[in-house]
């Protein structure tokens, strides 16, 4: 029997109507999607019964709560990018008839997309599905490297069965799906171009939750509960002048942009139109070029702005299922 290989697994996704009934398996009704890793995976909690019994052995073992979580990391394909905002963020706004622009936002009062994953090991012809998964966050990181460039998506379900089957025989792709490398991408400040910044992480997280409190008589969360957005990350810059300093330690705000253009009408946009910079100083650490860290987090928008803006410019129409 053949070892199960990363390189042979299948990862499909279709947005998912209705909180604990996974999407049907059907021909050309999922995207299958780019990954690198995917750790998206369930636990279930074991205890012992503590009834005392008269003697030195445990308890029966008690099978507990089920869980779904986790990490997957992807590739920033500016085509299948637009797939996992949307499941973050809400489906985007979108004009032109091609190249399209999407615009993305955080609501101040955003709904929870679903989604059902199903994962298929070629080698062994074995599936799982994977229900009612919501993202949790985005992770990404900017810096001058020739790799290209990853993005981290946090998640949490309801439960993972094994299959019978694979979701999809012929699942769609996102065929054309460019992916910027890491020397593309550039950083703006009030506008202006970041000079001495070596780097830029971002997270940006939804606060959503599985519901295990509320009573539905399984071992699997109820429901998705909503939360709160949170933005924030961190600046990497070597010290050339005092103006970061100047800003953390004034406590003014700023604005961040990040951007990855691979053409005119391939690009990614993220615009952080308020944030401010956590007080710190310059550490001197040898005899080499002196950089500072700062980190940041988000002001709550003003009225008529908006907490952050994702442009994504491409060459596909809309972000609804396959089919």
């Amino acid at each position: 029997m053949p070892n199960a290989r990363g390189d042979r697994a299948k990862l499909f996704s279709r947005r998912q109507t209705t909180f604990g009934t996974a999407e049907s398996a059907a021909a050309g009704a999922f995207y299958t999607l780019p990954f690198y890793s995917y750790n998206v995976t369930p636990s279930g909690e074991l205890s012992n019964d503590e009834a005392i019994r008269g003697d030195a052995y445990p308890g029966d073992t008690v099978a507990g709560l089920r869980n779904l979580s986790g990490a997957l990391e992807v590739p920033m394909g500016l085509d299948s990018i637009g797939w996992w905002l949307a499941q973050l963020l809400g489906l985007p706004t979108t004009t032109g008839t091609g190249p399209y622009t999407h615009a993305f936002v955080a609501a101040a009062n955003p709904g929870i997309l679903l989604a059902t994953h199903g994962i298929t090991h070629n080698d062994l012809s074995t599936h799982f599905t994977q229900d009612s998964l919501a993202a949790q966050s985005i992770e990404i990181t900017g810096a001058k490297n020739g790799q290209r460039q990853r993005v981290t998506m946090n998640m949490v379900g309801r439960e993972e069965i094994k299959a019978g089957a694979t979701l999809d025989s012929s699942p769609v792709s996102f065929s054309t799906d460019p992916v910027p490398v890491g020397f593309q991408g550039l950083l703006s400040i009030d506008g202006s171009e970041a000079a001495g910044v070596t780097q830029a992480n971002l997270t940006l997280a939804t606060g959503r939750e599985a519901d295990q409190e509320a009573m539905n008589g399984l071992a699997t969360a109820s429901d998705i509960q909503p939360g709160m957005w949170d933005l924030s990350g961190s600046l990497t810059a070597r010290f050339r002048d005092t103006g970061l300093y100047d800003a953390a330690s004034a406590g003014t705000a700023i604005a961040l942009s990040l951007a990855w253009q691979i053409s005119a009408n391939y690009s990614l946009t993220i615009a952080l139109p308020s944030v401010t910079l956590e007080r710190t100083g310059i550490p001197i650490e040898g005899r080499d070029v002196i950089s500072s860290s700062f980190n940041w987090r988000a002001n709550r928008p003003a009225s008529g702005d908006e907490l952050i803006e994702v442009t994504l410019i491409n060459a596909t129409s809309d972000y609804a299922n396959a089919s």
